[in-house]
């Protein structure tokens, strides 16, 4: 009874669950009023939506011992080829189908060369960020891409909000997200094509003496993840009314360092996207906390810096501990 109520403490959920209680007390005490209000918790939440989906697409990534570098440039590339399309008068449906098209091409180019080259998936995604990003300014000029012409109902999907009891309103974006990633999530548990994922990225090699299509797998990963980028791209792209070449940037370390603290390994064989959406609104209580309390907010960045490292350090020791070094 001992060793499970230890081993229950000793759970990454359970921590994060603890970390997350803490800095939201913390949060309640030292702003008081003005962090409690529910204008400002919707913020606070609302933050979630983009991150908790380029998380996820990471975390799978991640699984399988990959890293994808390329998704906050995915996210304005596949934004500016909406608005473009939308702009010049192609219907919704064209337009998101040909958001999509590149989503698809850039997951299967970085899962093929990864995969089909051996090339380091860091450098892989990194170049593809290169390109991706590249097309979006060359094709923008740098200038936000406005569609008038759109659809009412995607302008009003992007800032819909469900109302609860009458007096607060949740992002229907937000609501979509999360229900996406709980169905994934029970899928990648329970669904053996998907589990497969956590053996193959603990040890590839055995995972093919046993019969296991590694190919296949880790092109499908970093194609699972340009598709979460895409629907993060459809999301923002109606929330803002706008596409831009310059959405997206420094996301890609979000969704690494809320991954990694969410449980994912940067080696392979673990993750959780429980873990993960725990994480996101970690890291979106600390940087509302910094708006509440004054602070710098150029500072925000370090703050996801020094949570990397403790992740990656906790990550370490973990590991170490298991080999039993």
């Amino acid at each position: 009874m001992v060793d499970k109520v230890q081993n229950v403490f000793k759970s990454r959920i359970v921590l994060l669950v603890f970390i997350n209680v803490m800095i939201f007390g913390f949060l309640s005490f030292t702003a008081g009023g003005k962090f409690l209000n529910w204008t400002n918790i919707k913020a606070v939440i609302s933050l979630m939506t983009y991150d908790l989906l380029l998380a996820s697409g990471m975390t799978f990534v991640l699984i399988l011992g990959g890293i994808d570098l390329s998704v906050g440039a995915q996210v304005a590339l596949e934004s500016v080829v909406i608005a473009l399309s939308l702009r010049s008068g192609y219907p919704l449906a064209a337009a998101l189908g040909m958001g999509f098209a590149v989503a698809v091409a850039v997951g299967f180019f970085n899962g093929v060369l990864v995969n089909r080259f051996s090339l380091a998936p860091f450098l892989v995604t990194l170049g593809a960020q290169l390109i991706c990003r590249g097309i979006a300014t060359v094709a923008t000029q740098g200038q936000y891409i406005s569609f008038p012409r759109a659809s009412k109902a995607f302008l009003v999907f992007g800032r819909y909000e469900i109302m609860v009891a009458g007096r607060y309103g949740f992002s229907l974006i937000l609501l979509i997200s999360v229900t996406l990633i709980f169905i994934f999530a029970f899928f990648l548990k329970n669904w053996n094509p998907l589990n497969r994922a956590f053996l193959i990225g603990a040890n590839p090699k055995a995972a093919r003496l046993s019969g296991m299509n590694v190919s296949r797998m880790t092109v499908l990963s970093f194609m699972i993840c340009a598709m979460f980028a895409f629907l993060a791209a459809v999301f923002m792209t109606a929330n803002n009314r706008i596409g831009y070449a310059n959405y997206g940037i420094s996301y890609e370390m979000n969704a690494i360092a809320v991954s990694v603290v969410g449980g994912a390994s940067m080696s392979g064989g673990r993750g959780s996207l429980l873990g993960s959406l725990l994480g996101v609104l970690m890291l979106a209580f600390i940087t509302n906390g910094f708006v509440m309390l004054g602070g710098n907010p150029n500072w925000q960045q370090a703050a996801t810096g020094f949570v990397l490292i403790a992740a990656l350090a906790f990550d370490a020791v973990a590991n170490r501990r298991s080999r039993g070094i």
